[in-house]
């Protein structure tokens, strides 16, 4: 219940209780909250406190001091004090280097969410809390309203995600949001309950910001219907269509989208006229996304552009996102990575295992080096030194087409001693390989 009378009641402990089982976290040793030290994000911390208390869950709470205010170091210092009292261990964060002066609000938190995912690997947690709540769902709604945004922009934020950084699923740190259900003044009730206080960011006040409009739009309007219960049910309603938009599209890939373990795509040809528009739309961003590496495909216009482009019996080639589009001498559709828009030379470290250009996942083992693209220049080297390779790497095509834009995308180690290392992949017989080879497989 919310309301006693009119007055609105703090979150009490069952309640949070309720609100943390449908998000299945398991049985963790480590949880981490992310706190900045306002109302928000405070109440959580303090709440997930007691909630550890009673399940035997150790809570790390950690602060990002974006170094964007005067006010902001001191700040994170306060946050430490409060946390230490309740015995909460607490980490400060730092954002190092030249600040952005526009989109500061996403580059920030761009910068946040990277230093908090590489903070908690090194703690080996991978279970963090964040404070989102009704009100943000709402605002967020609006906001993507404003820019046009379709049925995925506008869904409601989903309890449990991925932290939205660069990595592979087996390496996924997971963001729980147990408080989108919650209207921020319970929350700031909840503190002031429990006698805590919190930091007040001017930042929120200024309508600079897109958001504190939306904010201030909200507070202010006599428009019936334009509230934040109305805005956060629509996006939930949002999120079951998408729900329903990619299980369509799930089933739109199995049966005509055939991914190759060197990293493209093959797509049947008649795929625009088995589906419907926004499915085969779909199945396009989907496929641009894999296998570019991508997290977003372009524009819609752009994605538009190259639907109908490929009706055409004349289809030519295109590139977007990264990846060249052509049909091959039997009309089927592959999406190939562009090789000039490949630029990710990634050091070997201890791990020995990494995600090189977001697509494939390289087990150096004991090697040591670099892994790069296997460019032109690569090639050559490596054919005036083994020339007996060539054939068996020219084995895997059937057209030089597809084999001329391919290999260049693909990822070899330069060890130090200049030694080139290719991926075990190219080799149809394990047994006649007479170079050395690493482990490699494309993530699709």
């Amino acid at each position: 219940m919310q309301l006693d009378g009119g007055n609105i009641l703090p979150l009490s402990g069952d309640e949070f209780h309720d609100l943390m089982m449908p998000l299945e976290i398991g049985e963790p040793k480590n949880i981490a909250v992310a706190v900045s030290g306002g109302g928000d994000s405070m109440a959580l911390a303090l709440l997930l406190h007691q909630w550890c208390l009673n399940n035997h869950v150790k809570l790390h709470a950690v602060t990002v001091d974006h170094g964007l205010r005067k006010a902001s170091k001191q700040e994170a210092k306060d946050v430490s004090k409060w946390l230490e009292k309740l015995n909460i261990h607490h980490e400060i964060l730092s954002w190092i280097g030249e600040k952005p002066t526009s989109n500061i609000q996403d580059k920030a938190r761009k910068a946040r969410y990277d230093l908090i995912s590489k903070w908690c690997k090194s703690k080996e947690i991978d279970h963090v809390f964040v404070a989102h709540h009704k009100d943000d769902q709402a605002e967020t709604f609006l906001i993507r309203l404003f820019r046009g945004s379709g049925v995925d922009g506008l869904s409601a934020m989903e309890k449990v995600s991925r932290l939205p950084v660069e990595g592979y699923e087996k390496d996924a740190i997971k963001i729980y949001r147990p408080l989108l259900s919650i209207g921020k003044e319970r929350l700031l009730k909840t503190l002031e309950e429990m006698g805590q206080t919190w930091v007040t960011d001017p930042s929120n006040e200024n309508e600079a910001f897109t958001r504190i409009k939306i904010r201030k739009l909200l507070n202010d309007t006599q428009i019936e219907g334009l509230d934040r219960e109305r805005l956060t049910a629509t996006a939930t309603k949002m999120s079951r269509v998408k729900s329903l938009l990619d299980q369509l599209t799930d089933h739109a890939e199995s049966e005509l989208v055939n991914y190759h373990p060197l990293g493209y795509a093959e797509l049947s040809r008649n795929f625009s006229q088995n589906l419907h528009e926004e499915i085969a739309l779909r199945l396009l961003s989907r496929l641009l996304k894999k296998v570019s590496g991508a997290k977003h495909p372009g524009r819609y216009q752009k994605l538009f552009t190259l639907f109908e482009n490929l009706k055409q019996v004349d289809f030519s080639g295109q590139t977007l996102c990264g990846v060249i589009v052509y049909k091959n001498e039997k009309g089927q559709i592959i999406f190939v990575r562009e090789a000039v828009s490949i630029n990710d030379e990634k050091t070997i470290t201890d791990k020995k295992q990494l995600l090189w250009d977001n697509r494939f996942i390289v087990n150096s083992k004991e090697t040591s080096g670099k892994v790069i693209a296997f460019s032109n220049e690569m090639k050559a080297t490596l054919f005036e030194q083994h020339p007996e390779v060539k054939g068996d790497i020219y084995k895997n095509f059937e057209s030089h087409v597809l084999r001329d834009k391919l290999l260049q995308t693909l990822p070899i180690i330069l060890t130090n001693d200049e030694k080139i290392i290719l991926p075990n992949f190219l080799f149809a017989d394990k047994n006649q390989i007479q170079v050395g080879v690493f482990s490699a497989s494309f993530q699709h």
